[in-house]
Formats: structure tokens, C-alpha cells, sequence
């Protein structure tokens, strides 16, 4: 999959350049009452890093970088934006946010192979990016996905992040905010996993949906066993049923023993994509730890073009969740917006005003940029570092 330029997002308005003069991070950290559980980890406080960027001329633009794990990983991220990525950005001229991307890609791709850190330096690069976005758009007077070429529309969600112990019971409630599709995580044992599986799939509707997320939690063999068990409930789709750096020859044999498509994408980056999507049907890169908006386009335009769905993957503040709608929006095809419903005082907070969800679709307005800004009155008591390079 080729990320020149010429495939990466670029505005559908004509735009002037920007010059930017400030780079703030904003770190959200509170503790809740009921886990997010997870094969991966069990998640106790919900954390968001937030960035702002600042035009000479006073515009400005939010991004978010992933920091749901590990969430002490926070404060790392946004000293990656500072130490690292300000001093390249800050006095430059814009002229669009895709060169940018690139830019910053390049310039920090050796110092990313000498640390290791590839992840969160590429995680900090798309939240600059999204934000740069938004500023685009917000100086243009429209919104994100307008200036991507799409229209605010109404996007089909589903509910996500059902924990194990409790599955069922979420999904009936969350049936009741207007949700139609849900998905589950399993790789608990068989008993746990098939058991919220048969409760949730006897309450269903014909109209509804139900998917399952593995989080990369079964080895080839035990998701060879588990496939045939899986076939009854008709899943939209088994979601990383694997690690997601297994050799090629697993993920052939387990998309053949699949009744069910295949789904994955959150842990891939760059050349990544392009190998997977001859297994994945579902392709969820997720904004805020590769790519950003603008090359979160070129791969769900390759993935479109394949005969992939796009559905992006997101896990944090409701902030990025709008820079995956929009982009959702922008792209086209007949994708799923992921809207996490684990208990999050920052989902909402950091995202004002909260978009409305209608049978089982979520509204974007003509809000300019993203539409939404965080109320940083609200959250006030969860913000636990603020900095900014000027």
C-alpha cells in the first residue's frame, strides 16, 4: 500500500497555509468504577491525552493521541509531541496537513528505529495531525468531513467494550440508548465467552448485529477450535482472533476456518495494511495511533477499493471518536462507527456538545471542524498535566 502524498487526504477547498506558533498537550486521567476488561489488560482509570494547535492568526485545532495503553505511557506521548515533534512544526508553514504528516514521518523515522518507539511517536504524529485538521477546517467555516469532500450525515454505530462478566446486560441497555449492534469481547474460556454469546444472540432482533473482539488473545490452534463453535451466532465479524504480527501462513489458515469475515487493523502501520487486507474483511485503522486523518484515508480508500469495509477503530475520548466519525463520514462506504460504551466520565466531557445517537446512528451536525471542543470547565478536576511549546 503506497503512502506518497498523492494518496494521502487532501482538502476538497481550496486553502491558504497556516503558520503555527504554539503546540499545547493536555493530559485527562480519572478513575471509575467498573473496569474496562480486556485479554490485554484491565483498565481501572480512563485516560485521554489532548492536543491544541495554534495558528499565528489564532486558530485552532484538537487532536487526540492514543493513550488508553498503557495509560502511564500519557506523559511520554506528550513529551514526544514537545521534545521531539514541537521543534519541527512550531514557526512552519502549513500548507496542508498530509505534508505535514509526512514530513514529520520522515523526519522522525531514524530516531524511531534507533529508540524502539515507533508506536508512540507515530501515536503523537497522528494526533497532530487530526488537530491540524481541524484547524484546516475550522478556518474554512466547515465542517471535517466536508472539507474532506464528504457531507455531515448520520453514521450506523455499534456499541463496544463489552466486558465478560457482564455482556448481556449492557446490551440490553445499551438496545435502550438506540444502539442496534453490538460487540463482545471474548477469549475468557469457552464456558464465559459461548455463554454471553448465546444470552446476547437469544434477545436479538433480525435487524441487529453482533460481532466479537479477541484482542489478539488466541494462539492458531485455539482459534482453529473455536470457529466451528462460533458459527451459530452469525458474527458480523471475529475481530483480531490472532496476534497481529503472526506470519502469513496463520492468518490464511484462519480465515479459512472462519465462517465469519475477519477483522483487524488497529496494530498495523504503514506497509502493514497492505499485506493484512488479503485476510481482513473489516479494516479499522484508528486515528490516534497511526496515521491521523491523513493517512487514515489512503488506507480506507485501498481498503474500499479491495472490497474491504472501513470501520475505524477508536478507544478513548470522544474527541477522536469525532475524528473517526468524520472521517468515516468523508471516506464513504458502508462502514460502522466503533463508540466505546464502558464507563468514561471523559467521553462526553471532552466532547461538547455530545453528538446525538438516532436508531442506532450517530448525528454530526454542521459544526465546523470536528464540531465539538472539549469543556475544559467540566473536566477541570481529571486534568493532571498541561504544557505547551510556544
Amino acid at each position: 500500500m503506497n503512502f506518497e502524498l498523492s494518496h494521502l487526504a487532501a482538502p476538497a477547498l481550496e486553502q491558504t497555509p497556516v503558520l503555527i506558533r504554539r503546540v499545547e498537550t493536555f493530559i485527562y486521567r480519572v478513575k471509575v468504577g467498573k473496569p474496562v476488561v480486556s485479554t490485554l489488560a484491565t483498565i481501572a482509570h480512563r485516560t485521554a491525552l489532548l492536543l491544541r494547535v495554534e495558528d499565528s492568526e489564532g486558530a485552532f485545532g484538537w487532536g487526540e493521541v492514543y493513550a488508553t495503553l498503557p495509560s502511564y505511557g500519557a506523559a511520554h506521548r506528550a513529551q514526544t509531541v514537545h521534545q521531539l515533534l514541537a521543534p519541527l512544526l512550531l514557526g512552519q508553514s502549513v500548507h496542508q496537513p498530509a505534508e505535514c504528516w509526512q514530513r514529520l514521518t520522515q523526519k522522525t523515522h531514524a530516531m524511531a528505529i534507533q529508540t524502539g518507539e515507533a508506536g508512540p511517536i507515530s501515536a503523537a504524529i497522528a494526533g497532530l495531525d487530526c488537530a491540524l485538521w481541524d484547524l484546516f477546517a475550522r478556518r474554512a467555516g466547515v465542517p471535517l468531513c466536508t472539507l474532506l469532500g464528504g457531507t455531515p450525515q448520520a453514521l450506523p454505530a455499534y456499541a463496544s467494550g463489552l466486558n465478560p462478566a457482564d455482556g448481556p446486560q449492557v446490551v440490553q441497555a445499551c438496545r435502550a440508548q438506540g444502539f442496534r449492534a453490538f460487540k463482545q469481547k471474548v477469549g475468557f474460556g469457552d464456558q464465559v465467552d459461548l455463554g454471553n454469546l448465546a444470552r446476547i444472540r437469544a434477545d436479538m432482533a433480525a435487524h441487529e448485529s453482533l460481532m466479537v473482539d479477541v484482542n489478539q488473545g488466541w494462539t492458531l490452534e485455539q482459534a482453529l477450535r473455536m470457529a466451528p463453535q462460533l458459527t451459530p451466532f452469525d458474527l458480523a465479524w471475529v475481530e483480531e482472533p490472532l496476534l497481529a504480527d503472526r506470519p502469513a501462513h496463520e492468518w490464511r489458515q484462519c480465515a479459512q476456518a472462519f465462517s465469519n469475515v475477519l477483522a483487524g487493523g488497529e496494530n498495523l502501520r504503514a506497509e502493514g495494511f497492505a499485506e493484512q487486507t488479503e485476510w481482513l474483511g473489516v479494516v479499522q485503522p484508528d486515528v490516534g495511533k497511526w496515521g491521523g486523518i491523513s493517512a487514515g484515508w489512503a488506507v480506507a480508500k485501498a481498503a474500499l477499493v479491495r472490497g474491504k469495509r472501513y470501520c475505524p477503530h477508536w478507544l478513548g475520548s470522544g474527541l477522536g471518536l469525532m475524528a473517526s466519525a468524520h472521517l468515516l463520514a468523508a471516506v464513504g462506504g458502508d462502514g460502522w462507527l466503533e463508540m466505546d460504551v464502558n464507563e468514561n466520565p471523559l467521553r462526553e466531557a471532552l466532547c461538547q456538545p455530545w453528538p446525538e445517537l438516532v436508531e442506532g446512528a450517530l448525528v454530526l451536525t454542521q459544526g465546523v471542524g470536528l464540531g465539538v471542543v472539549p469543556d475544559q470547565i467540566m473536566t477541570k478536576s481529571c486534568l493532571i498535566q498541561h504544557e505547551e511549546s510556544v
